[in-house]
């Protein structure tokens, strides 16, 4: 499309004005809104970060979610973390625990966010409900970039979908890798990981300022993995005889949070637990009192600085870690 060579809008506010209500009130993305304008899509975020500097555009954020601060305490207390909030959600679908959850964990994530940094991200029902709860803002040079294979199928909550969702409702530049999680043979994800789109987007990802993350499980009936058709009743059951209680990034993780080899590491296309460890700051988000062991496992193994929870997935974690002795998972 041609660029125009004059404006319809008699002064610069009111173009403001036209562009932020197209962004924040119709739901347009930028590249929309650039086509429709005839602009550049950095020309739209510009324009976009002007109207909020004049106070064209305010953004009210105003979610009641109530926490459990004596909850919260302990779980930093206990893990050394940075952070940790405790959504009070009782008498809840898991449905809603999930969309409250992912409230609760999209107001933990924006204040760590800046523009010119690099965000990894996973998959997860409680992701794809944190990146819907994220309030539309413009941070041009923000990296959002997948950090696993994606699942397939029609999976709502893949990571792909999460990658876009997020980059568009924050103004963002979108990375993703182009590869399911898991190959049949090990020689396949070898080349794949060699690949030069493929291995560039991982470095980002290994090289990331922020990682937020779910905590998957190996009980069958919370298992995305098992959903997405890449391992079987039989296959988690192995995983479980070998110690396994849950998984970061498709890694999988004791209850004391060591490392599990499994036959599936050398066929994953994703961050290792060791990229995970480098990662600056590793925010978890994981509710319900099905993954409270793969919770614990995930805070016992060091590598979580930030968790949201639940009350009730908090108060289990904490009574099966007070159970044992300290030299117990050290």
């Amino acid at each position: 499309m041609s660029r125009r060579t004059s404006s319809p809008f008699p002064t610069r506010e009111e173009l403001l004005a036209y562009v932020a209500s197209l962004y924040y009130q119709r739901g347009w993305d930028q590249a929309r809104i650039a086509r429709r304008l005839g602009l550049s899509r950095s020309m739209v975020s510009r324009l976009l970060s002007e109207a909020r500097r004049k106070r064209i555009v305010q953004i009210h954020i105003q979610w009641p979610v109530k926490t459990v601060p004596h909850l919260e305490s302990q779980l930093m207390e206990a893990f050394s973390l940075q952070g940790a909030r405790v959504l009070d959600a009782e008498n809840s679908s898991y449905r809603e625990l999930l969309g409250q959850l992912g409230k609760l964990a999209a107001l933990e994530v924006l204040p760590h966010l800046r523009d010119g940094m690099t965000v990894a991200v996973t998959w997860g029902a409680t992701l794809w409900e944190v990146v819907q709860a994220l309030p539309s803002s413009s941070y041009p040079r923000l990296r959002i970039v997948q950090c696993l294979g994606a699942l397939g199928g029609r999976q709502p909550c893949d990571t792909p979908a999460i990658v876009r969702k997020m980059a568009e409702t924050l103004g963002a530049q979108g990375y993703y890798l182009h590869a399911p999680v898991m190959v049949e043979r090990e020689e396949v994800a070898q080349r794949l990981l060699e690949e030069r789109a493929i291995k560039e987007v991982l470095d980002l990802a290994r090289n990331a300022d922020l990682l937020l993350v779910g905590i998957g499980t190996t009980q069958a009936e919370a298992s995305s993995l098992k959903r997405a058709g890449y391992l079987s009743e039989e296959d988690l059951a192995e995983l479980r005889r070998r110690g396994a209680v849950g998984y970061l990034c498709a890694r999988y993780l004791d209850l004391d949070g060591r490392p599990v080899s499994t036959p599936f590491d050398r066929r994953t296309i994703g961050l290792t637990l060791e990229d995970i460890r480098r990662i600056p700051c590793v925010i978890a988000v994981a509710g319900g009192t099905v993954k409270a062991p793969a919770i614990l496992a995930a805070l016992r193994s060091g590598l979580i600085d930030i968790l949201i929870t639940d009350k009730g997935a908090a108060t289990e974690v904490l009574n099966r870690h007070l159970q044992r002795s300290p030299e117990a998972h050290r």
